[in-house]
């Protein structure tokens, strides 16, 4: 019988131990090898591809340390899950590559002045207790190290762009280089000191016309302001050259752009044919260019004309209502709107994009098999990015591009709308521009100058010089706007065009669909110049009124229902009781 006890109890303690067992191994394997299923359409509630393969490719360790206040108020407590999870699912993807640390600098002042070292600030939390609005300090960044390396998150706000921003941190302490990225200086002003940029007047500089683009590269890439007046050629290190325009493009300019090219350098042109003026009234203006030419000897011309689309964005404008004034939104076909059906779906750079909006861009045509171009015999091949849609027409000439008109007078039939190109992509072998001629001089001679236009001594800094006749794989995306990266155009959308080119030419495609990923398209009709459309108005309503209504309808049953079973038990128990009632009148 003891002996018997003691099997029991043998058997138990290993049937306990086994099941431990099994659990551990379980939690270890899911830990290791996990798979979520998430629903979203954007998938917010996963990291990427791209996160995946740079997490599972470190070689060393990349320490992370959070640093939250504990006593965060109710309102942030979804931001610190968040950030939880995300980290749980860095961390299973990395292994022990990934060290991930959390701490609070308000109870540790060794902490704090870390967090401070890092560029982590402590910040006013707004909180509400016992009926009053507070404001209490607090931390919300994070930081990465790596060997003497640290990127910092100051403040975690945005939850849609924090897996961008946690990834693109790891990338760059984690890369032996940082990647260059160059971009052609179009005005005339002279470079000044940052300190005397504020005091004088530089709107006209490519410094400000494009400050959002440098700004937002400058968090990924070494951004340097290329001026090609004096005749130095392009630093070798740029891997990508963007040109943000057309204007004062001498030949000298056009050399040093051509001979970059030719070295296997990526060209990135934002060509705008159409010159907006505002002096007088909305107008446009034709450019001439050298630049025009340079781009039909590679098979690009830039019409010299604008797209007008019934897919497009809106500009907002005043209007009168009796004695009140309101800003209301009008659809403006210049600014031609491209969807998801107009981006390239097999392209990585345009792909994950949704939406953007393109402001007086210019149709282009491809010149690749046509005798226009220099480049006729070559082996190149081209592919449309993005192009407008089925609805969109082209104007030439004289141009009315006030906002206030009526479009359905200047729309054209249907049958005379179609497809226009507005980005495109060149690779394969193009020949040099320059190919046989000589080095052009650094300063042109002015026009009607005969003196000057003799050219009795050539720039020594020219002397032995050779032009590269011709290129191999080059790569060459040309825009046909300039204005989608200055001033109030340069929306998030269209930046995050820009920065795609650049990944998908300098870099590569892991990072482009992460930044891209909470950019989604609701518009609910294209065609916003069509009259008396009344699906954006069936879906409003369905919208407000549909779930109401399914809300009484299901009350209304339930009632119905309770209401029948309510009538149906007097009678039940009357009918029970009946017999009962026979047989005591028997007895």
């Amino acid at each position: 019988m003891e002996k018997q006890k003691v099997r029991n109890r043998t058997e138990l303690i290993i049937y306990i131990l086994t099941v431990f067992g099994l659990i551990a191994v379980v939690n270890y394997v899911g830990v290791r090898w996990f798979k979520r299923i998430d629903m979203t359409e954007s998938r917010q509630y996963s990291i990427s591809a791209a996160t995946k393969k740079l997490l599972k490719s470190l070689d060393d360790i990349i320490n992370i340390k959070v640093y939250f206040s504990k006593d965060l108020p109710p309102h942030l407590h979804k931001t610190v899950t968040d950030v939880k999870d995300l980290l749980s699912e860095y961390q299973a993807y990395a292994g022990k590559n990934l060290r991930i640390s959390w701490e609070d600098p308000g109870e540790d002042e060794e902490a704090k002045n870390m967090a401070r070292s890092l560029g982590i600030p402590e910040i006013q939390l707004q909180t509400f207790e016992k009926d009053k609005q507070q404001v209490m300090l607090g931390y919300l960044g994070i930081a990465v190290l790596f060997a003497d390396k640290k990127e910092a998150l100051p403040v975690v706000q945005n939850l849609q762009n924090l897996e961008y921003d946690l990834t693109m941190a790891i990338m760059k302490v984690s890369r032996t280089a940082e990647p260059h990225v160059g971009i052609v200086k179009m005005d005339t002003m002279p470079d000044l000191p940052p300190q005397y940029e504020e005091k004088v007047d530089m709107s006209s500089a490519t410094k400000k016309k494009c400050e959002r683009l440098i700004t937002t590269l400058r968090t990924t890439y070494q951004v340097s302001i290329v001026d090609l007046s004096s005749g130095e050629p392009v630093d070798s290190s740029i891997a990508t050259l963007i040109v943000p325009g057309v204007e004062n493009v001498k030949t000298r300019k056009l050399f040093e752009i051509d001979q970059f090219f030719m070295k296997g350098g990526k060209l990135i042109v934002l060509a705008d044919a159409m010159n907006i003026q505002f002096q007088y009234g909305i107008r446009a203006v034709p450019q001439d260019s050298k630049l025009f030419d340079l781009l039909e000897h590679y098979g690009v011309k830039v019409e010299k004309s604008l797209i007008l689309d019934a897919s497009c964005g809106q500009v907002t404008i005043p209007q009168k209502y009796g004695p009140f004034q309101m800003n209301v939104a009008v659809p403006y076909p210049y600014f031609v709107r491209v969807g998801k059906s107009g981006f390239n779906q097999d392209n990585p750079a345009v792909s994950p994009l949704s939406e953007v909006v393109l402001p007086w861009v210019s149709p282009i045509t491809l010149l690749i098999d046509k005798a226009d171009s220099g480049n006729a015999d070559a082996k190149i091949t081209t592919t449309i990015l993005a192009h407008s849609s089925e609805k969109s027409w082209i104007a030439q000439g004289t141009m009315d591009l006030n906002p206030q008109q009526k479009w359905e007078t200047v729309m054209p039939p249907e049958k005379d709308m179609k497809v226009q190109n507005m980005i495109v992509y060149l690779n394969g072998s193009f020949s040099s521009y320059f190919a046989g001629k000589t080095v052009p001089p650094v300063h042109e001679p002015a026009p009607g100058d005969t003196m000057s236009q003799i050219n009795l001594k050539p720039d020594e800094k020219d002397a032995g010089r050779e032009i590269v006749p011709s290129n191999s794989q080059a790569h060459l995306v040309v825009i046909g706007d300039a204005d989608l990266v200055t001033g109030q155009n340069a929306t998030p959308n269209n930046i995050g065009l820009v920065l795609n080119m650049v990944d998908w030419l300098s870099l590569d495609n892991n990072l482009i669909a992460i930044r891209t990923r909470a950019i989604k398209d609701r518009t609910m009709d294209t065609d916003l110049l069509q009259e008396g459309s009344s699906k954006p108005n069936v879906i409003r309503l369905l919208n407000i009124l549909l779930m109401p209504v399914v809300l009484i309808v299901i009350g209304i049953v339930i009632y119905l229902n309770r209401r029948e079973a309510v009538a149906a038990a007097p009678s039940t128990s009357a009918a029970g009781s009946a017999p009962v009632n026979k047989e005591e009148k028997k007895e």
